[in-house]
């Protein structure tokens, strides 16, 4: 769940983003998961479902490979975008606190590297566009 106020508008990077409202400080936390909103999927639960559902799971929610579960973000936080150069720390992949890298002012777009967040990305190779945040 953000902690912060943010809204979605079109990023530079890519498609959608989520962009900050509120000021930010390095080391804030940003993002933390909550069950309360944050909705969590076993590899059983995403074959059960239709392939169109189970392609928008795999695209906007990140896995934790130990525990073989897949974590989506209820609210914006799912729209972050990719950055070799990211303003976002994970402390964990998935359900791990986001922070801060640096102090971010209002209007920033919040970004992270993927192959920190998510083990699919890491295990499957994917690469990215070279664009990276301004």
């Amino acid at each position: 769940m953000l902690l912060f106020d943010t809204e979605l508008r079109a990023s530079e990077i890519h498609g959608i983003g989520v962009f900050l409202l509120e000021p930010v400080k390095e080391g804030d936390v940003i993002w933390r998961f909550d069950s309360r909103i944050d909705r969590v999927y076993s590899e059983n639960e995403l074959g059960e479902l239709p392939p169109r559902l189970r392609q928008f799971l795999r695209v906007y929610s990140t896995l934790h490979a130990e525990s073989g579960l897949w974590v989506l973000c209820g609210d914006n936080g799912r729209h972050f975008n990719h950055s070799d150069t990211p303003n976002t720390v994970s402390l964990g992949i998935a359900f791990g606190d986001d922070i801060a890298s640096c102090d971010l002012p209002v209007g920033t777009e919040l970004t992270s590297n993927y192959r920190t967040i998510c083990d699919s990305v890491r295990i499957n190779g994917f690469e990215f566009e070279a664009r990276q945040a301004a």
